[in-house]
């Protein structure tokens, strides 16, 4: 998710933080990961949940078994073990229902899905930046293995493990760095001059879900994003309303655009805040038809949220952001502001196997308030407005160089980011013209790169960095602009 990083922040010149663009660029491009996870983790399913061993028959298991003797016997690679081959067929035996929501998840893939659901993950707590090539620490968090050990802000990590990082991306760095609790690492670090070899020992860093600032131009207005819904998420926003609240907001912003959901049991105590109480949340369906009905009660939390607000939703709200919206927009008349949300009206939960593996699997539908299924359909918003994003250009790395009169994909994403930037590169058709040629180069030049005019997947990183930032700034934000219009209206 995607993965998730080490708090990782591009800097450019001007130093201004990147968490929007983590948040926003990682969900888009693991959007397919993260919307199956969705797990409710206040009830299993009744007694059919239990294994039932020995329910093939004899002759079901004899095809299995012949299908991976005759493999490992006949099988042209002879080096195929027995771990691929069982861990093929449970994966394949989770695909042949035909939903794309259960899984069979082993290794990194079941490592992604704790990280998702705890908010936390194994690392060293530091907040890293690239500057000018290298990677360098930006802050330490409070108590971390870093703040303890005394690496500082400007500290260039220059190997990991005794590898060298020269030339490496933050997200190679981060992949290095980060690892199961309680285990060690070793940073070699460049301060001042001077190489120091520093032995940290990995600790659980919590993964911060709600991001809150108050607005550039009307401080009574605070921006508030869920970014997911894990462990502590509902604890998250009460913290950070509460803040906003004592600095003088007095009206809000929620948002959970490119939010894909995570824990239902967070969406409801989120949900909570807003509803009165004994006013329904949402109605959960198992596979025997039997509805349950979640309600707003104290018993879930008794921080309420009584300020005007807006909620943000887009095309990659999923799934427990879908649970909220509808919850709010049928419950409390919460006008929503945006574009159409994803569309995943079922639940999963989990059970983990004797091998370590996850099997995540749909175990409920769920539907609004009033009983609408939202599956496949999504929630259309009150006032229907588009966002810039980054979602809509082509992202993925390349190979090689692009450079004067080629045409492709890749190029016309780059013009577009250089025209948002204001570099002027005067078409944004796909065409490498000279014009972008010399718009691609004044970028290089501001951003200490070596001014050539060609697009290589380096240069890609640096525009997708800048232009994420260019996307979260509110004054560049047509949809947060709207929403604060709105809420300065109501709050009047």
């Amino acid at each position: 998710m995607e993965e998730n990083q080490e708090k990782v922040v591009n800097k450019p010149k001007k130093g201004i933080r990147l968490w929007v663009f983590i948040v926003s660029l990682i969900a888009t491009m693991l959007i397919s990961v993260f919307l199956t996870v969705a797990l409710v983790i206040t009830q299993l399913p009744k007694a059919d949940n239990k294994l039932a061993f020995g329910a093939l028959k004899k002759n079901e298991m004899f095809q299995i078994e012949k299908v991976f003797y005759f493999l490992k016997q006949n099988y042209l690679d002879k080096n195929v073990t027995n771990e691929q081959l069982i861990q093929g067929a449970l994966k394949g035996m989770a695909e042949s229902v035909g939903d794309p929501y259960t899984t069979y998840l082993v290794n990194d893939e079941t490592a992604q899905l704790d990280e998702t659901v705890n908010g936390a993950f194994g690392g060293i707590g530091a907040e890293l930046k690239s500057d000018q090539s290298r990677v360098v620490i930006s802050t330490t968090m409070e108590g971390s293995p870093s703040q303890q050990v005394g690496l500082q802000s400007d500290d260039v990590i220059t190997k990991v493990d005794g590898e060298d990082m020269t030339g490496k991306t933050i997200s190679e760095v981060v992949k290095k760095v980060r690892g199961e609790v309680g285990t060690d690492v070793v940073l070699t670090i460049e301060r001042a001059g001077t190489s120091l070899e520093v032995k940290l020992t990995r600790a659980s860093i919590a993964i911060n879900t709600v991001k809150a600032e108050l607005d550039k131009e009307d401080a009574t207005i605070g921006h508030v994003r869920i970014t997911s819904f894990a462990k502590n998420t509902a604890q998250e926003l009460e913290k950070a309303v509460k803040d906003l609240t004592d600095k003088g907001a007095k009206a809000f912003v929620f948002d959970v655009r490119y939010n894909p959901g995570g824990l239902l049991d967070q969406a409801y105590k989120v949900a909570n805040m807003f509803l009165k109480d004994g006013e329904p949340i949402v109605q959960v369906e198992d596979r025997f038809g039997e509805k349950k009905i979640y309600k707003a009660s104290s018993d879930i939390g008794k921080f309420k949220i009584t300020q005007p607000y807006v909620l943000l939703v887009n095309e990659g709200s999923a799934s427990a952001s879908e649970i909220l919206a509808a919850a709010l927009k049928e419950g409390a008349g919460a006008q929503i502001v945006g574009t159409k949300t994803y569309g995943k009206g079922t639940a999963q939960t989990q059970v983990t196997l004797p091998d370590g593996g996850v099997l995540k699997y749909t175990y409920a539908k769920w539907y609004t308030a009033k009983g609408k299924s939202i599956d496949k359909e999504g929630i259309k918003p009150d006032i229907e407005m588009k966002s810039n994003s980054i979602s809509k250009l082509e992202i993925s790395s390349f190979k090689g160089t692009f450079t004067y009169d080629q045409v492709n994909d890749h190029i016309k994403s780059m013009e577009i980011m250089l025209e948002g930037l204001g570099y002027q590169p005067k078409r944004t058709d796909g065409y490498f013209s000279k014009e972008a040629s010399e718009a691609l180069k004044k970028f290089q030049t501001d951003y200490h790169l070596q001014s050539t005019g060609t697009y290589t997947n380096e240069v890609q990183n640096y525009l997708l960095s800048a232009y994420a930032l260019y996307l979260s700034d509110q004054s560049k934000d047509p949809v947060y602009l709207k929403a604060s219009k709105l809420v300065e209206e109501n709050n009047g």
